[in-house]
């Protein structure tokens, strides 16, 4: 194994990485402030996928594509919150996690009956090619995702911290209801949140159809699984923790299903790191004990 082949293993490892933040990252929003596993995130990450490829076969432009893919899944994360998740808050729960899951699997069957059952490519030829730096080897579209990750991050903390939405949702994450009874105005808070979680779930899907050149109705199934462990395995509701632990599990697939003889598929390691970590750090790697 070389110097090079390692570092070149390493971007990798980081752009999926990427990939599994803007999935957890909501997850984690969601769950901090609203105490729901929200697994229909990771449909709103295929709907963003599926909408990102409409709009570029409409317009031929991808920046067009995945802005009209951000906000139509943003629109849809916040009628989600509006109709479905905020009647339910007085019940156990439980009963939104299972109306999450069924929200999850009609997205897939939505997708199936509009789009059919197979692959669809999501070429863009202004993507094509790479870049050359030093020994390693970096495409378009690798690029793309990890200047996108950057940007999305920086955007997201600067929102949380100087921002008075960004206070609203801190203060909400602490204490919902004190955070009511001081006058903020909660409701619209946690609407702009799901907007924000939706939107940024929806970069991840048009980024995977992209790199693996592929969108299809289920490709939400086991991104819902990874998000989950994500936001465990970082520490619920920790931010910071998540985004951590996305990079962990991307760093330590790719060198395991690289270098070892390991008989684990991706999710297969994904759900072992988990129950490692349950048993030596039950929190989380930044949670509260």
């Amino acid at each position: 194994m070389t110097l090079s082949l390692l570092l070149q293993q390493l971007v990798n490892a980081i752009e999926l990485g990427s990939i599994y933040a803007m999935i957890a990252v909501g997850l984690a929003l969601v769950y901090g402030v609203l105490r729901i596993l929200h697994v229909a995130q990771a449909g709103l990450y295929s709907a963003g996928a599926f909408i990102g490829l409409l709009f570029y076969q409409q317009t031929q432009s991808f920046a067009v594509a995945l802005l009209c893919a951000m906000t139509v899944a943003g629109i849809l994360g916040a009628l989600i919150e509006r109709f479905i998740y905020r009647p339910m808050l007085p019940r156990p729960r439980i009963v939104a996690l299972i109306a999450s899951i069924g929200l999850l699997i009609c997205f897939s069957d939505i997708f199936r009956i509009i789009a059919g059952a197979d692959q669809l490519a999501f070429d863009v030829p202004s993507l094509r090619g790479s870049y050359a730096v030093a020994n390693l080897v970096v495409s378009k579209v690798d690029a793309v995702i990890l200047a996108g990750t950057a940007v999305i991050f920086v955007l997201l903390w600067l929102l949380l911290q100087q921002t008075r939405l960004g206070f609203a949702i801190r203060a909400a994450a602490q204490d919902l209801e004190t955070t009511e009874l001081m006058g903020i105005d909660v409701k619209r808070s946690v609407s702009w949140m799901f907007f924000i979680s939706s939107a940024i779930a929806a970069f991840g899907g048009v980024m995977i159809g992209l790199l693996y050149n592929a969108v299809f109705p289920d490709m939400g199934d086991f991104i819902a699984y990874k998000g989950l462990a994500l936001i465990v395995i970082g520490g619920f509701g920790s931010l910071l923790g998540t985004v951590l632990a996305s990079f962990l599990l991307a760093i330590a697939e790719t060198i395991l299903t690289t270098y070892t003889s390991v008989p684990l598929s991706r999710e297969g390691v994904a759900m072992l790191f988990l129950v490692l970590l349950i048993l030596i750090r039950p929190q989380g790697l930044l949670g509260r004990a």
